[in-house]
């Protein structure tokens, strides 16, 4: 049992010595293990729904209005009232085009980027010229 204590003492001392002596191929994995990006953990519906909530309120809001629309549009059709059956089913096609329409807004908001229009300057940029 001596020699296997032995063989063990030095087994745990080479690791030390041999990271001191790390070849070139260890080096430069260790170099692009260091250079990839960190896997974030993913997103879970309620935090997506949470953020997509926040980020844009109105389109939920569109929607949720539509589907009111919609099932007072079907239960009038259902209680035979053609008029007001009519009435819902209109306004449902018109909250429909609205959530449409602040959906494209939100997206036009978002890719519209002032930095590529000619002879914008920044405000950290106009501070810098003042001073």
């Amino acid at each position: 049992m001596g020699t296997t204590q032995s063989a063990q003492a030095q087994s745990s001392s080479s690791p030390t010595t041999s990271s001191q002596m790390m070849t070139a191929e260890e080096m430069q994995l260790k170099q692009i293990e260091q250079s990839m990006p960190r896997y974030s953990r993913p997103e879970t519906f309620e935090e997506k729904l949470y953020r997509k909530f926040s980020k844009e309120p109105l389109v939920p809001i569109g929607c949720l209005t539509t589907a009111y629309f919609l099932g007072s549009g079907i239960k009038s059709f259902y209680n035979r009232d053609a008029g007001r059956s009519q009435q819902m089913m209109r306004a449902r096609v018109a909250a429909q085009f609205a959530t449409l329409m602040i959906f494209i807004g939100y997206a036009g908001v978002n890719a519209f980027n002032l930095e590529i229009a000619p002879g914008y300057h920044s405000k950290q940029e106009d501070d810098k010229k003042t001073k």
